[in-house]
């Protein structure tokens, strides 16, 4: 009995030792897994003996991270994750130890469900409540009697998440965005921002000028039939007072998900892969297809991208478009202004080939076939020329590069964190967090025992680091997910030595869904357990 025993101990330690080594093959079957839907609510302090190492005594603050938190509504499998309810998750640390709450946002369209139990409302990336037989007859219906039909999209509010001026925004960037409770996450309903969302939608990116103190967002709807895109972008103060706001119709600019902040311009991509001719439209209103789902490369679309100034101190005061190479830019990275006329700055680029397949219901596009790639670019406003590097910046197989928070556009800014597969022959999963230098000379890779979502870079002095410290001084945070195991951990990692692996490793014992993006404020917002666990 003995040995048995034994045995089975020294298994059971093998098995443990090969889930916790990176260079394992992932069976990609179990990796999907980590899209399943959470099984309920949390609100804990983590016990002190499921943290691996020791958290810094000066990381304090909180993690907050969105994502869909569902995977099917009363028994209706979503087709794709991006129509998914938002869960989101704080994780607050403080003195050495981390307490993990999570919650839905309570959306209409999430409340109405749950009184009907049904599915009631369509999403942008093609989960519908109808078939398309029913739909076409209901739209051809309408039309019999003069009347167009509209069309009611869940706002799944799942995007991203952001702590400013006294409020949680919870955003999905084409509806209202949500305020949540920064104590408890309840939902306190749509925000307008006191007024300020005209167009009725808030992108799920921002920027952050801390020297000014201000939250720069935007929002845009775009070109439909005779009426042209918008473009709103908005300056708040910490009172959430608009203290900068424009408003542009450019066409061909009909989505935008990210921009760049300078301290003179502000620069968007005019994608050439959103467009919806009118065949595309009879699509969508008649239940063959959807929004997400007609996102694909259109040679007759321009690629360029858009300078607007930011004030009337600007050189160049007028919007400056300029062309570049066919692809799509969902994020981008580090951003430089040299003088008044020379801008600098990378992003990740998806090529031609482009689409928003659920690629084997692991990674929200085709990244097998169009991964996505980092590059530099340069642009002159004086001869409005843009020049992008022949190759990749990296070699590998990235998205959801993050920055420090508070540094954009800053002077010398060369650090951007990746998650990424830097392995040779997979574009996925992602299982890396890469270091990226736009320099060249620091370039480090965690190679990861599980699949890693965005990297969150939290800087260690706080606000007071967009002027004080090294760019890299503090600490990078990624949500990781063990497939063998169905279990989710959180891993901090030194920005500094990013290759040296965990300063801590935050192992819970469930599942938590794979999420989308996230953010570290240093504010905290409930007080240590009174009991040391």
């Amino acid at each position: 009995i003995d040995l048995k025993m034994a045995a089975s101990r020294l298994l059971a330690h093998d098995s443990s030792s090969q889930i916790y080594d990176p260079k394992r093959p992932l069976d990609l079957a179990k990796v999907k897994c980590g899209w399943h839907g959470a099984i309920k609510e949390y609100d804990y302090w983590v016990p002190r003996a499921d943290i691996e190492g020791a958290l810094p005594q000066d990381l304090k603050g909180t993690l907050m991270r969105n994502g869909p938190g569902i995977s099917e509504v009363y028994g209706k499998r979503l087709v794709h994750p991006i129509d998914g309810d938002g869960m989101i998750i704080a994780l607050t640390f403080v003195g050495g130890g981390v307490h993990l709450r999570t919650r839905f946002v309570a959306s209409k369209e999430r409340l109405e469900e749950q009184k009907k139990r049904a599915f009631l409302y369509r999403g942008q990336m093609g989960t519908h409540p109808h078939s398309a037989l029913r739909d076409t007859i209901s739209f051809l219906g309408h039309l019999a009697t003069f009347r167009w039909p509209k069309l009611h999209y869940r706002n799944p509010s799942n995007t991203n998440v952001f702590y400013w001026g006294g409020k949680v925004i919870s955003c999905y960037e084409t509806g209202l965005p949500h305020s949540l409770d920064p104590i408890t996450l309840d939902t306190r309903g749509v925000d307008t921002l006191n007024g300020a969302l005209k167009l009725k939608v808030l992108a799920a990116h921002f920027r952050l000028d801390v020297g000014n103190m201000r939250l720069v967002c935007m929002g845009m709807k775009p070109g439909v039939g005779h009426l042209p895109p918008s473009l709103a972008i908005y300056e708040f103060d910490e009172s959430w007072k608009v203290v900068r706001q424009q408003l542009h119709h450019i066409p061909g600019l009909n989505y935008t998900h990210d921009f760049l902040l300078l301290p003179d311009y502000y620069v968007f991509h005019i994608t050439p892969f959103a467009s919806m001719p009118w065949t595309a439209v009879l699509k969508v209103y008649m239940g063959y297809s959807s929004p997400g789902q007609e996102m694909r490369y259109h040679p007759n679309m321009p690629s360029q991208f858009v300078i607007i100034p930011r004030h009337e101190g600007a050189k160049h005061q007028r919007v400056i478009l300029v062309n570049t190479e066919p692809f799509h830019i969902y994020h981008f990275g580090t951003s430089e202004q040299h003088g008044t006329s020379h801008i600098e700055f990378n992003a990740v680029c998806l090529g031609p080939k482009f689409d928003m397949t659920f690629d084997k219901e692991i990674w929200l596009s085709n990244v097998s076939v169009a991964p996505g790639n980092m590059f530099t670019f340069m642009i002159d406003l004086d001869t409005q020329k843009c020049t992008r590097s022949k190759n990749p910046a990296d070699p590998s197989s990235v998205e959801f590069p993050t920055v420090h928070p508070y540094r954009h556009g800053h002077p010398n800014s060369r650090y951007c964190y990746l998650m990424a597969s830097d392995r040779e022959g997979h574009n996925l999963p992602y299982r890396d967090v890469v270091k990226f230098d736009k320099d060249g000379r620091d370039r480090q890779v965690w190679y990861s025992h599980g699949t890693v979502g965005e990297p969150v870079f939290v800087p260690r002095d706080g606000w007071e680091s967009w002027s004080v410290g090294d760019e890299d001084d503090g600490y990078v945070i990624t949500q990781l997910y063990v497939p063998e195991t169905n279990l989710t951990e959180f891993v901090v990692l030194d920005a500094k030595h990013v290759n040296k692996g965990p300063l801590a490793t935050i192992k819970l014992r469930h599942h938590l869904p794979y999420g989308f993006h996230g953010t570290f404020t240093p504010e905290v917002f409930l007080s240590p357990p009174k009991a040391k666990l």
